[in-house]
Protein backbone atom coordinates (compact mmCIF):
# COMPACT_ATOMS: atom_id res chain seq x y z
CA UNK A 1 0.00 0.00 0.00
CA UNK A 2 2.69 2.48 0.78
CA UNK A 3 4.39 1.85 -2.45
CA UNK A 4 0.89 2.38 -4.87
CA UNK A 5 0.73 5.48 -2.25
CA UNK A 6 4.19 7.01 -2.83
CA UNK A 7 3.47 6.35 -6.92
CA UNK A 8 0.01 7.80 -6.16
CA UNK A 9 1.95 11.57 -5.11
CA UNK A 10 4.80 11.14 -7.23
CA UNK A 11 2.14 10.78 -10.13
CA UNK A 12 0.53 14.04 -8.89
CA UNK A 13 3.33 16.11 -8.80
CA UNK A 14 4.33 15.09 -12.43
CA UNK A 15 1.08 16.49 -13.08
CA UNK A 16 1.52 20.01 -11.17
CA UNK A 17 5.05 20.39 -12.61
CA UNK A 18 3.72 19.51 -16.23
CA UNK A 19 0.89 21.89 -15.64
CA UNK A 20 2.96 24.75 -14.20
CA UNK A 21 5.35 24.35 -17.51
CA UNK A 22 2.55 24.31 -19.75
CA UNK A 23 1.27 27.62 -17.73
CA UNK A 24 4.69 29.47 -18.22
CA UNK A 25 4.74 28.17 -21.85
CA UNK A 26 1.43 29.69 -22.70
CA UNK A 27 2.18 33.13 -20.44
CA UNK A 28 5.98 33.30 -22.70
CA UNK A 29 3.71 32.79 -25.89
CA UNK A 30 1.07 35.46 -25.07
CA UNK A 31 4.08 37.70 -24.05
CA UNK A 32 5.66 36.73 -27.18
CA UNK A 33 2.06 37.71 -28.67
CA UNK A 34 1.83 40.91 -26.96
CA UNK A 35 5.44 42.26 -27.90
CA UNK A 36 4.46 41.14 -31.57
CA UNK A 37 1.73 43.30 -31.65
CA UNK A 38 3.25 46.41 -30.16
CA UNK A 39 5.86 46.02 -32.65
CA UNK A 40 3.26 46.20 -35.77
CA UNK A 41 1.51 48.38 -34.12
CA UNK A 42 4.82 51.07 -33.79
CA UNK A 43 5.60 50.32 -37.22
CA UNK A 44 2.31 51.53 -38.91
CA UNK A 45 2.47 54.48 -36.54
CA UNK A 46 5.84 56.04 -37.14
CA UNK A 47 7.07 54.05 -40.70
CA UNK A 48 3.49 53.73 -42.83
CA UNK A 49 5.27 53.01 -46.09
CA UNK A 50 7.61 50.19 -44.42
CA UNK A 51 4.65 48.67 -42.62
CA UNK A 52 3.22 48.92 -46.49
CA UNK A 53 5.90 46.27 -47.50
CA UNK A 54 5.73 43.29 -45.20
CA UNK A 55 7.68 40.00 -45.59
CA UNK A 56 7.47 37.33 -43.75
CA UNK A 57 8.25 38.65 -39.74
CA UNK A 58 9.80 42.18 -40.95
CA UNK A 59 8.95 45.35 -42.95
CA UNK A 60 11.03 47.08 -45.34
CA UNK A 61 11.08 50.58 -46.23
CA UNK A 62 13.01 51.38 -49.87
CA UNK A 63 14.81 54.30 -49.52
CA UNK A 64 16.25 54.01 -53.03
CA UNK A 65 16.02 51.20 -55.77
CA UNK A 66 18.58 49.48 -57.62
CA UNK A 67 18.57 48.61 -61.29
CA UNK A 68 15.95 46.35 -62.30
CA UNK A 69 18.44 43.77 -63.92
CA UNK A 70 19.86 43.58 -60.55
CA UNK A 71 16.83 42.02 -59.22
CA UNK A 72 18.55 38.78 -58.34
CA UNK A 73 18.16 36.75 -55.00
CA UNK A 74 21.48 37.09 -52.82
CA UNK A 75 23.06 33.42 -52.91
CA UNK A 76 23.53 31.65 -50.28
CA UNK A 77 27.50 31.52 -48.97
CA UNK A 78 28.17 34.41 -50.71
CA UNK A 79 30.16 37.63 -49.50
CA UNK A 80 28.32 41.39 -49.58
CA UNK A 81 29.33 44.98 -49.26
CA UNK A 82 27.29 46.48 -47.23
CA UNK A 83 26.94 50.01 -45.36
CA UNK A 84 24.55 50.01 -42.51
CA UNK A 85 23.83 51.58 -39.22
CA UNK A 86 21.81 49.63 -36.60
CA UNK A 87 19.64 51.26 -34.00
CA UNK A 88 16.63 50.41 -31.64
CA UNK A 89 12.86 51.77 -31.80
CA UNK A 90 14.30 55.23 -29.97
CA UNK A 91 16.75 56.01 -32.27
CA UNK A 92 19.66 55.00 -29.94
CA UNK A 93 22.82 53.66 -31.75
CA UNK A 94 23.95 50.85 -31.90
CA UNK A 95 26.27 49.91 -34.50
CA UNK A 96 27.21 51.84 -37.52
CA UNK A 97 29.97 52.26 -40.74
CA UNK A 98 29.05 56.12 -40.89
CA UNK A 99 31.47 58.56 -39.81
CA UNK A 100 29.15 61.33 -39.60
CA UNK A 101 26.83 58.70 -37.78
CA UNK A 102 29.90 57.80 -35.33
CA UNK A 103 30.47 61.51 -34.63
CA UNK A 104 26.91 62.30 -33.25
CA UNK A 105 27.13 60.16 -31.06
CA UNK A 106 30.80 60.75 -29.50
CA UNK A 107 32.68 57.39 -30.98
CA UNK A 108 34.47 58.98 -34.12
CA UNK A 109 38.16 58.05 -34.41
CA UNK A 110 40.65 58.63 -36.71
CA UNK A 111 42.04 55.38 -36.14
CA UNK A 112 38.63 53.85 -37.88
CA UNK A 113 38.76 53.24 -41.46
CA UNK A 114 34.27 54.07 -41.99
CA UNK A 115 33.51 52.27 -44.96
CA UNK A 116 31.08 49.47 -46.13
CA UNK A 117 31.75 45.92 -44.62
CA UNK A 118 32.36 42.71 -46.51
CA UNK A 119 30.07 40.57 -44.70
CA UNK A 120 29.83 37.06 -45.33
CA UNK A 121 25.90 35.84 -46.04
CA UNK A 122 25.84 32.43 -44.39
CA UNK A 123 24.08 31.26 -41.57
CA UNK A 124 26.64 31.33 -39.54
CA UNK A 125 28.08 34.95 -39.30
CA UNK A 126 27.65 36.47 -36.45
CA UNK A 127 27.21 40.07 -37.92
CA UNK A 128 23.79 39.12 -39.65
CA UNK A 129 20.82 38.38 -37.77
CA UNK A 130 17.31 36.50 -38.81
CA UNK A 131 15.72 39.70 -39.94
CA UNK A 132 18.37 40.77 -42.28
CA UNK A 133 18.60 37.57 -43.61
CA UNK A 134 15.22 37.87 -44.26
CA UNK A 135 15.73 41.60 -45.62
CA UNK A 136 18.60 39.85 -48.40
CA UNK A 137 15.71 37.72 -49.43
CA UNK A 138 13.91 40.54 -51.36
CA UNK A 139 16.70 42.85 -51.38
CA UNK A 140 19.05 43.64 -54.85
CA UNK A 141 22.25 45.11 -55.78
CA UNK A 142 22.10 49.25 -55.23
CA UNK A 143 18.92 49.23 -52.83
CA UNK A 144 18.95 51.60 -49.74
CA UNK A 145 16.30 50.35 -47.58
CA UNK A 146 15.10 50.59 -43.75
CA UNK A 147 14.02 47.23 -42.46
CA UNK A 148 12.14 46.84 -39.37
CA UNK A 149 13.04 43.93 -37.21
CA UNK A 150 10.95 42.47 -34.63
CA UNK A 151 12.55 40.81 -30.89
CA UNK A 152 12.75 37.73 -32.38
CA UNK A 153 14.03 38.05 -35.13
CA UNK A 154 16.81 40.50 -33.97
CA UNK A 155 20.15 39.77 -31.85
CA UNK A 156 19.91 37.17 -28.98
CA UNK A 157 23.68 37.72 -28.35
CA UNK A 158 25.58 41.02 -28.89
CA UNK A 159 26.85 40.81 -32.79
CA UNK A 160 30.54 40.47 -33.60
CA UNK A 161 31.55 44.08 -34.39
CA UNK A 162 34.66 46.22 -34.23
CA UNK A 163 34.79 48.49 -31.20
CA UNK A 164 35.60 51.53 -33.92
CA UNK A 165 31.85 50.68 -35.35
CA UNK A 166 30.11 50.44 -32.09
CA UNK A 167 27.29 53.12 -31.38
CA UNK A 168 26.26 55.45 -28.28
CA UNK A 169 27.78 53.70 -24.39
CA UNK A 170 25.44 51.28 -22.98
CA UNK A 171 22.63 50.51 -25.58
CA UNK A 172 20.61 47.48 -25.06
CA UNK A 173 20.07 46.08 -28.26
CA UNK A 174 19.77 42.12 -27.53
CA UNK A 175 15.81 40.76 -27.37
CA UNK A 176 14.92 44.20 -28.59
CA UNK A 177 13.03 45.45 -31.70
CA UNK A 178 15.45 47.53 -34.26
CA UNK A 179 15.87 48.93 -36.86
CA UNK A 180 18.85 48.57 -39.63
CA UNK A 181 19.11 51.38 -42.58
CA UNK A 182 21.57 50.10 -45.19
CA UNK A 183 22.70 49.74 -48.87
CA UNK A 184 23.72 46.88 -50.47
CA UNK A 185 26.06 47.91 -52.82
CA UNK A 186 27.89 44.73 -54.89
CA UNK A 187 27.55 40.56 -54.08
CA UNK A 188 29.69 38.03 -54.92
CA UNK A 189 30.18 34.38 -54.91
CA UNK A 190 34.01 34.31 -55.76
CA UNK A 191 35.41 36.82 -53.47
CA UNK A 192 39.42 36.34 -54.78
CA UNK A 193 38.60 36.90 -58.02
CA UNK A 194 36.29 40.26 -56.93
CA UNK A 195 39.78 41.21 -55.26
CA UNK A 196 41.86 39.85 -58.18
CA UNK A 197 40.18 41.60 -60.81
CA UNK A 198 39.98 45.09 -58.37
CA UNK A 199 43.61 45.35 -58.28
CA UNK A 200 44.38 44.64 -61.55
CA UNK A 201 41.84 47.26 -62.79
CA UNK A 202 43.98 50.02 -59.87
CA UNK A 203 47.01 49.03 -62.32
CA UNK A 204 45.98 49.64 -65.27
CA UNK A 205 44.14 53.17 -64.21
CA UNK A 206 46.83 54.32 -62.64
CA UNK A 207 50.30 52.73 -64.55
CA UNK A 208 49.26 51.04 -67.35
CA UNK A 209 51.77 49.60 -68.51
CA UNK A 210 54.43 50.97 -66.59
CA UNK A 211 54.45 48.28 -64.08
CA UNK A 212 55.49 45.07 -63.16
CA UNK A 213 53.36 41.79 -61.98
CA UNK A 214 55.71 39.09 -61.73
CA UNK A 215 53.64 38.10 -58.63
CA UNK A 216 50.22 36.93 -58.73
CA UNK A 217 48.25 39.78 -57.95
CA UNK A 218 50.73 41.84 -56.81
CA UNK A 219 51.56 45.14 -59.60
CA UNK A 220 54.31 47.01 -58.53
CA UNK A 221 55.20 50.55 -60.01
CA UNK A 222 58.87 52.51 -59.55
CA UNK A 223 58.29 56.46 -58.33
CA UNK A 224 61.76 57.09 -58.05
CA UNK A 225 64.69 55.07 -59.91
CA UNK A 226 68.07 55.34 -58.82
CA UNK A 227 70.25 53.46 -61.34
CA UNK A 228 73.20 54.06 -59.19
CA UNK A 229 71.76 52.49 -56.06
CA UNK A 230 73.23 49.08 -55.20
CA UNK A 231 71.00 46.29 -56.19
CA UNK A 232 69.10 44.33 -53.64
CA UNK A 233 68.88 40.43 -53.27
CA UNK A 234 67.15 37.98 -51.27
CA UNK A 235 70.14 37.67 -49.09
CA UNK A 236 70.21 41.78 -48.88
CA UNK A 237 69.33 43.15 -45.26
CA UNK A 238 67.27 46.76 -46.82
CA UNK A 239 66.11 49.21 -44.12
CA UNK A 240 62.73 50.36 -45.49
CA UNK A 241 60.39 53.34 -44.46
CA UNK A 242 56.27 53.02 -45.60
CA UNK A 243 52.75 53.65 -45.74
CA UNK A 244 50.03 51.26 -46.10
CA UNK A 245 46.61 52.55 -47.58
CA UNK A 246 43.52 50.67 -48.28
CA UNK A 247 42.38 51.25 -51.84
CA UNK A 248 39.88 53.96 -50.62
CA UNK A 249 43.23 56.03 -49.80
CA UNK A 250 42.26 55.99 -46.12
CA UNK A 251 46.06 54.98 -44.20
CA UNK A 252 45.98 51.76 -42.42
CA UNK A 253 49.80 51.82 -41.11
CA UNK A 254 52.94 53.63 -41.70
CA UNK A 255 56.31 54.19 -39.76
CA UNK A 256 56.82 57.63 -40.68
CA UNK A 257 56.38 60.39 -38.36
CA UNK A 258 54.90 63.28 -40.99
CA UNK A 259 52.16 61.20 -42.14
CA UNK A 260 51.03 59.51 -38.88
CA UNK A 261 50.65 63.22 -38.00
CA UNK A 262 48.75 64.08 -41.11
CA UNK A 263 46.53 61.42 -40.99
CA UNK A 264 45.67 62.29 -36.99
CA UNK A 265 47.33 58.73 -35.93
CA UNK A 266 50.98 59.92 -34.49
CA UNK A 267 51.75 57.88 -31.10
CA UNK A 268 54.53 60.36 -29.26
CA UNK A 269 54.38 57.64 -26.56
CA UNK A 270 56.32 54.75 -28.96
CA UNK A 271 59.22 56.52 -30.99
CA UNK A 272 60.16 53.37 -31.88
CA UNK A 273 57.31 52.97 -34.35
CA UNK A 274 58.96 55.86 -36.85
CA UNK A 275 62.58 53.63 -37.43
CA UNK A 276 63.34 51.95 -40.40
CA UNK A 277 62.60 48.70 -40.91
CA UNK A 278 64.92 46.01 -41.60
CA UNK A 279 63.90 43.80 -44.51
CA UNK A 280 65.87 40.17 -45.05
CA UNK A 281 63.93 39.02 -48.34
CA UNK A 282 64.81 35.55 -47.61
CA UNK A 283 63.31 35.45 -44.22
CA UNK A 284 59.89 36.30 -46.06
CA UNK A 285 58.59 33.09 -46.29
CA UNK A 286 57.81 33.28 -42.61
CA UNK A 287 55.91 36.40 -43.26
CA UNK A 288 52.45 36.12 -42.30
CA UNK A 289 51.33 40.25 -42.50
CA UNK A 290 52.88 42.30 -45.29
CA UNK A 291 54.74 39.42 -47.31
CA UNK A 292 54.39 41.85 -49.94
CA UNK A 293 57.46 43.81 -48.74
CA UNK A 294 59.94 41.25 -48.53
CA UNK A 295 58.81 40.47 -51.85
CA UNK A 296 59.40 43.81 -53.64
CA UNK A 297 62.72 44.27 -52.09
CA UNK A 298 64.65 41.64 -54.29
CA UNK A 299 63.22 44.39 -57.00
CA UNK A 300 64.57 47.69 -55.70
CA UNK A 301 67.34 49.19 -55.32
CA UNK A 302 68.87 51.13 -52.48
CA UNK A 303 67.80 54.75 -52.76
CA UNK A 304 64.26 54.00 -54.76
CA UNK A 305 60.82 54.47 -53.84
CA UNK A 306 57.81 51.98 -55.55
CA UNK A 307 54.63 52.63 -55.30
CA UNK A 308 52.66 48.40 -54.80
CA UNK A 309 49.00 47.31 -55.33
CA UNK A 310 48.29 43.52 -53.81
CA UNK A 311 45.57 41.15 -53.28
CA UNK A 312 45.37 40.04 -49.40
CA UNK A 313 47.82 36.96 -49.90
CA UNK A 314 50.30 39.31 -49.93
CA UNK A 315 49.06 41.95 -47.39
CA UNK A 316 46.43 40.01 -44.26
CA UNK A 317 45.71 37.03 -45.41
CA UNK A 318 42.17 36.68 -47.11
CA UNK A 319 40.39 35.86 -43.21
CA UNK A 320 41.20 39.74 -42.65
CA UNK A 321 42.15 40.90 -38.84
CA UNK A 322 38.88 42.03 -37.11
CA UNK A 323 40.96 42.97 -33.54
CA UNK A 324 43.58 45.04 -35.52
CA UNK A 325 43.55 49.50 -35.38
CA UNK A 326 41.66 50.08 -38.04
CA UNK A 327 39.67 47.02 -39.01
CA UNK A 328 41.05 44.41 -41.67
CA UNK A 329 38.59 43.23 -43.69
CA UNK A 330 38.51 39.47 -45.33
CA UNK A 331 40.00 39.63 -48.46
CA UNK A 332 41.03 43.22 -48.39
CA UNK A 333 43.55 44.64 -51.33
CA UNK A 334 45.70 46.58 -50.09
CA UNK A 335 48.30 49.93 -51.23
CA UNK A 336 51.81 50.37 -50.44
CA UNK A 337 54.27 53.49 -50.82
CA UNK A 338 57.94 51.94 -49.99
CA UNK A 339 60.46 54.07 -49.10
CA UNK A 340 64.14 51.63 -49.33
CA UNK A 341 67.11 53.95 -47.70
CA UNK A 342 70.46 54.37 -48.73
CA UNK A 343 71.89 52.86 -45.01
CA UNK A 344 69.70 52.43 -42.01
CA UNK A 345 70.15 55.98 -40.92
CA UNK A 346 68.62 57.11 -44.35
CA UNK A 347 64.71 59.27 -44.17
CA UNK A 348 62.01 58.81 -46.29
CA UNK A 349 61.91 62.16 -48.22
CA UNK A 350 61.98 61.59 -51.92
Amino acid sequence: MRGIKRMYLSAIAAAVALGSWSCAREAGEIGNGLARQSFEAWVAKYAPSAYANPYKDIYIEYIERGPEDAAKPVPEYSWLTLNYTGKTLDGSVFVTRVDSISRRVGQFAYTTHYCDDFVSYSSTSTKLCDGLRQAFERMRVGDSVRVFIPFDKGYAYAMSVNSGYAGEYGVKYTQLPIVFEMRLAAVTTAPFIWERDSVARYAEQQWGTDCSNDTIGMYMHIVKHNPEGDQLTKDSTAFIYYEEYFMDGFLAATNIDTVARKWNVYNSGDLSAYESIPILPASGANATVNKVLYIAVPHLRKGEVADIVTVSTWAHGDEGNSSSTPEILPYQPMRYRIYVMEDEEGDSDE
